[in-house]
């Protein structure tokens, strides 16, 4: 059996704005992934607030670079590792640029990739895990959201698109597979940040659909 991490944020563990709880199990993205793969386990590994490699002030453990090696250990051998964080650098650091972010996730691509060489790994015989990088959704101008938005918002929805071309050059870069996770979902005007139980089953599917048409169409059932 082949075996897929899914490393990422609050969208990757199931955040719900309308009803601030999270998605049941089978609308999750990596689980609406996983349910299109045969002989594939897929592991999530999400958490609201993570980010690529900053420390967030009142929220520990937050930091994806730092703890990215327990996760990456607890679940090997893996054969992809799909990364999908950065939004959440913009709320930890508010003058992060995207340039920043994109360092920081070449940082994840590498550790990632160095796994069966890492100290202490418990899988040295394996070949290293082949690597997706997921840019974040845009999200909604704090004018269109209906219930408690953000601060945020209003720089997100310039800063994102400038970080998801980056992550694309990035991709190309570290001969990784790539989705715009922009082009697949749209945001929850509840909070204009979040996925709708629709848009988050979307996600999953259009990440499956990416990863087929760039060659793991080996794992699925019915791409």
């Amino acid at each position: 059996m082949k075996s897929i991490l899914v490393y990422g944020d609050s969208l990757v563990w199931g955040r719900n704005a309308s009803n601030r709880d999270r998605h049941k199990y089978e609308d999750r993205w990596p689980n609406i992934l996983g349910a299109s793969l045969k002989n594939v386990k897929v592991w999530e590994a999400g958490l609201g607030g993570r980010t690529t490699n900053l420390d967030f002030q009142g929220l520990p453990g937050r930091n994806g670079l730092k703890h990215l090696p327990i996760a990456l250990l607890q679940a090997a051998p893996l054969d992809l590792v799909i990364l999908a964080l950065g939004t959440n650098d913009v709320f930890a650091e508010a003058g992060r640029k995207p340039e920043d972010t994109v360092n920081a996730m070449r940082s994840l691509v590498k550790v990632t990739k160095d796994l069966p060489t890492a100290q202490g790994s418990s899988v040295p015989n394996t070949s290293p895990p082949e690597v997706m990088i997921v840019a974040p959704p845009n999200c909604l101008p704090l004018s269109s959201v209906v219930g408690e938005g953000f601060p945020e918002l209003d720089k997100l929805t310039r800063w994102l698109p400038e970080l998801a071309k980056l992550y694309g050059e990035l991709a190309i870069e570290q001969n990784t597979y790539f989705a715009d996770a922009a082009q697949l979902c749209e945001p929850d005007p509840e909070d204009g940040l979040h996925l709708d139980v629709e848009n988050t089953r979307k996600l999953g599917v259009g990440i499956a659909k990416a990863l087929a048409l760039q060659g793991f169409a080996r794992l699925f059932k019915n791409m």
